[in-house]
């Protein structure tokens, strides 16, 4: 398939958090090592674990076959199990194992609720591309496991850029470039969609330009919401839409898949994870799709991403070393990868990026090997993006004001100012130390 993944990981960008996460209110020992017994010494424990992923079931069978003296219970979450969460962690009661957003980490930290797993899950790092254990380490600790993430391709209508002759967009700026081109051939259809409603698509493009919402400087969060990488983002969508080179509709609505199948939008550069949802809710436009890199920015090779999920072990349980070691099966070995990729994520494992289930042709995209893109974007996502305690709050302020840049009433930059201050005062509202 042509990736080589060991220079790739060479060149990777490495978080280095600073050193003061816990300038939160709660700041006392975590560390979930206290009550732990030895995972291989000990008689036959049963943990908890609550996951979302298709086919759980069966891995956690098969662990339970294999580690008679860890037994895992599963249980399948749905609707709003995870708001249940933090409750559950508070008085005692939280399952072993959970899998949840890695944008949600920060917010639990900081009340404590989750284990240090530096001691018996930190030995493997190498076993995650860096962007992604870069997501789960705070101040050098571990309080997670990566379990799926979302690197960007750009899914282009090859029908479309063919009729017209328009190549294919590699930078930003050709992109911009084609969308003009596109314009002039065909005014009823857009390169794009500007979505007010879905905030993904401006955290991976931040992101692939080496930015981040927040960040830790010393003894205080940092907030970086219309710093320069930001407000390059927003440059080029400004362009998009003083131009008319993008169309306005909510992501998600019968409107937008309207628009879809009727292929007045050309391209979606978006997360792996997109695919399968085009594939189920455009089904008249199979074998009009391919997959290419996303358009980077000048100077950089670098892909987007839009984060993913990860297994964390609440603070309180007892068996963290036996719950660890089933995570660490779960996500690093071919068994367990061959579950989660058999379940629909895309893994976050380096040797899931390889997997043979990974790796197969896909119809609607006219038989193209599509996760080849998406495993050669996930080893350039820079590690830079640190996720900060008020992330839901930060996106329901991005909807709000993105609504306004819709309608005109403001413009990206604009936008961002305001979002900055908004999110300097969530913080400073929860007693968090904040640097301007």
């Amino acid at each position: 398939m042509g990736l080589n993944l060991k220079s790739r990981l060479g060149t990777a960008l490495v978080l280095s958090a600073g050193s003061a996460l816990f300038l939160a209110a709660c700041g006392s020992d975590n560390s979930g090592d206290d009550d732990s017994g030895t995972a291989a010494d000990e008689g036959p424990v049963t943990i908890e674990f609550w996951g979302w992923v298709p086919g759980l079931e069966e891995a956690v069978e098969q662990w339970n076959d294999e580690n008679p003296n860890i037994q895992v219970d599963f249980f399948r979450m749905t609707g709003d199990d995870g708001d249940k969460i933090p409750a559950a962690i508070d008085a005692g009661t939280a399952p072993d194992v959970v899998q949840m957003s890695v944008h949600s980490l920060p917010g639990h930290i900081v009340n404590n609720r989750l284990s240090d797993l530096t001691e018996v899950a930190g030995h493997l790092e190498d076993h995650f591309t860096p962007s992604a254990w870069g997501s789960v380490v705070f101040d050098g600790t571990l309080y997670a496991i990566p379990q799926d993430s979302g690197p960007t391709g750009l899914m282009y209508r090859k029908d479309i850029f063919d009729e017209h002759g328009i190549d294919v967009p590699t930078t930003w700026d050709e992109f911009i470039e084609a969308g003009r081109e596109l314009k002039d051939a065909d005014p009823d259809i857009t390169i794009a969609q500007f979505s007010p409603n879905e905030i993904g698509f401006w955290v991976q493009s931040v992101w692939q330009n080496g930015g981040s919402w927040n960040g830790i400087e010393g003894d205080a969060w940092t907030v970086n919401v219309a710093d320069p990488e930001s407000l390059e983002v927003a440059e080029v969508w400004q362009t998009l839409l003083d131009e008319d080179l993008v169309t306005t509709v909510e992501m998600w609505t019968p409107e937008y898949w309207a628009e879809i199948n009727a292929g007045t939008i050309a391209t979606v550069n978006y997360a792996a994870w997109f695919p399968v949802l085009l594939e189920d809710s455009a089904e008249s436009t199979a074998g009009n799709w391919a997959v290419a890199p996303s358009p980077t920015f000048e100077g950089s090779d670098a892909a987007g991403d839009t984060g993913g999920s990860v297994n964390v072990i609440p603070t309180g349980t007892e068996h963290v070393e036996q719950a660890a070691a089933f995570v660490e099966w779960l996500n690093t070995s071919e068994d367990g990868l061959e579950h989660l990729i058999n379940g629909g994520i895309f893994p976050s494992a380096v040797a899931g990026l390889e997997h043979e289930n990974l790796l197969t042709e896909e119809e609607f995209f006219g038989g193209q090997v599509i996760n080849e893109v998406f495993a050669e974007a996930a080893l350039t996502v820079p590690a830079t993006w640190v996720d900060g305690p008020t992330y839901d709050l930060i996106q329901d302020a991005f909807r709000d004001e993105f609504a306004q840049v819709a309608n005109g009433r403001k413009t990206f930059a604009e936008a961002l100012e305001d979002l900055h201050a908004r999110t300097v005062a969530d913080l400073t509202d929860m007693g968090l130390s904040v640097h301007e």
